[in-house]
């Protein structure tokens, strides 16, 4: 007889790192988990990755030019990517699920919807804001430099 699959301490270190990371991939899970459960071989967190992403208790995100990532937020919605650091993002969308629901297609039977941003991220652009700025500032002191100094 069949039953639920059993919550094992591993499954349970390797959730918890997926909630406290931010988009992991497999192996920033396996380095996370393995600080706290040093015996824990990187094979057992891949399978038990694997295993949520089959079950449904977690997304397998695959963005271009990344590794897979998985992902803890189950609601609809889709993913950015900073071109800049590569971070990965959440992006709730008002209309999100309507988008599979109300295609059309010619014969495709839509199960799943994956929507990928890119761009640059809250961090990053503060960082090029204030690189601008500097930047701006030199050249402004090295012109005002020379007015000075005639």
């Amino acid at each position: 007889m069949a039953g639920a699959p059993r919550n094992t301490k591993q499954k349970q270190a390797v959730y918890e790192a997926l909630t406290c990371l931010d988009h992991p991939t497999a192996t920033q899970v396996y380095e996370y988990v393995h600080v706290g459960h040093p015996t824990l071989s990187r094979g057992t967190v891949f399978r038990v990755l694997g295993g949520f992403a089959a079950n449904g208790q977690v997304r397998r995100v695959t963005l271009e030019g990344s590794d897979a990532r998985f992902d803890h937020t189950l609601a609809p919605h889709a993913h950015g990517m900073c071109r800049v650091c590569g971070r990965i993002c959440d992006i709730f969308l008002p209309d999100y699920e309507a988008i599979a629901k109300d295609a059309r297609t010619d014969g495709f039977e839509i199960d799943g919807c994956e929507v990928e941003f890119t761009g640059i991220c809250k961090e990053c652009s503060e960082k090029m804001r204030r690189g601008a700025k500097e930047e701006y500032k030199e050249k402004y002191d090295e012109r005002t430099q020379g007015k000075q100094d005639a």
